[in-house]
């Protein structure tokens, strides 16, 4: 009996120490679950937190590139729906792909910043050889325009010939095709206003020989001399310089002008043009004397130059000009001038003053509001002359 009370006690204390093993053992299970959950709870919690600041920003993103209103619309509805991780994936991708095309459009303007920089020091050199070349040609025409101004004859002759007299003279390019020539011996002088073909350089040349062959000439005016006989002569020397002449060599090149010689003692003016006419204004009217249509050099119907002889009267106002004002363009309408239109010019300044002063700052001012804007066709040269 003894025995068995022993041996149920120690069943009982086995039983009672398996109990406790089993609640001891039950209780860290249950409080290692916990924290298990509890690590995964975070875990979503993170991802979620992730997960919504990842949406948050693109959908700022695709509301700041937006463009138009159903644009932004239709990016708030991608960003709603990217709330699985398919979706954002390709989101992702997405701008992954936009990242990198960015980089290549980046690469690509690098490159033609590159190419830019090195065409631009190209033409920067460029622009510094042509300004070298433009310079020096500049600086040869303007010693040429020195050379021309040389050769021109001095306006002392007119100012002792002429109770009054101007000479507006603007070339269209530093050198002019167009000259004024003048000789006096006693009371005779000699003058004219010439129009050579071209202008510039190559009209700087004809003048030149223009001036050269009328002192040849003109060396020593009588006063039985005939300005056509000058003109003539003037034109057989230009056809036989220029080799016109010749049929194998025949080019048209040569030169407009009229030519008046005076007798100071006996008023008697005796005019030639070739092409150009003069104008004589006096008591408010203008006559014109026309000249013969040809020009100083060959000619396909060529006709001798004629004299005319006029009667001057003192303040008399004689006008030679070249084409250069009658053919130039209005800035606005891009009509000419015309010869109609220089008559009453004339006409009017005369009536307003008979001073050179005054005419001259009138046609210059009329020329320039007439021209505007528009740069100017040709040289342009107006002799003025009063008795």
């Amino acid at each position: 009996m003894t025995h068995l009370i022993i041996i149920l006690s120690v069943l009982l204390v086995a039983a009672a120490v398996v109990i406790v093993v089993l609640v001891v053992t039950r209780s860290r299970a249950a409080r290692r679950a916990g924290e298990s959950a509890e690590q995964r709870l975070r875990r979503e919690i993170r991802n979620s937190q992730n997960e919504l600041e990842r949406i948050t920003i693109l959908y700022n993103n695709l509301k700041t590139t937006a463009k138009t209103p159903q644009q932004t619309h239709s990016a708030i509805a991608v960003a709603s729906s990217t709330t699985t991780p398919e979706n954002i994936a390709i989101e992702q991708h997405k701008l992954e792909s936009e990242k990198s095309e960015m980089a290549e459009r980046n690469r690509k303007l690098w490159e033609m910043s590159i190419a830019i920089e090195k065409e631009k020091q190209h033409i920067e050199l460029l622009k510094s050889d042509i300004e070298s070349k433009h310079y020096a040609v500049t600086s040869s025409i303007k010693y040429a325009q020195r050379i021309q101004l040389a050769v021109l004859p001095s306006e002392d002759i007119l100012k002792n010939a002429f109770s009054d007299y101007f000479l507006f003279w603007r070339p269209r390019d530093i050198v002019s095709g167009d000259f004024y020539w003048h000789r006096r011996n006693g009371n005779v002088i000699a003058f004219t206003i010439a129009d050579c073909t071209g202008h510039g350089v190559p009209g700087s040349f004809m003048s030149l020989l223009g001036i050269t062959y009328l002192n040849d000439i003109c060396a020593n005016i009588t006063p039985d001399i005939l300005p056509s006989d000058v003109l003539n002569e003037l034109r057989a020397n230009i056809i036989v310089a220029l080799s016109q002449h010749s049929d194998e060599h025949n080019p048209m090149d040569g030169m407009d002008m009229a030519l008046c010689i005076l007798n100071l003692d006996t008023n008697v003016l005796r005019f030639s043009g070739a092409n150009n006419p003069l104008y004589l204004v006096r008591n408010g009217e203008l006559t014109e004397y026309k000249p013969i249509k040809n020009p100083i050099g060959k000619y396909p119907r060529m006709k001798d130059f004629e004299t005319t002889e006029i009667h001057v009267e003192k303040g008399d106002y004689l006008y030679m000009f070249s084409d250069g004002f009658a053919d130039q363009f209005n800035g606005v309408t891009k009509k000419k001038v015309t010869y109609g239109r220089l008559k009453e010019l004339f006409l009017d300044i005369n009536a307003k003053s008979s001073e050179s002063e005054y005419q001259k700052t009138r046609l210059g001012e009329f020329i320039d509001q007439w021209s505007g804007s528009l740069a100017q066709m040709d040289d342009i040269l107006i002799g003025g002359y009063r008795v």
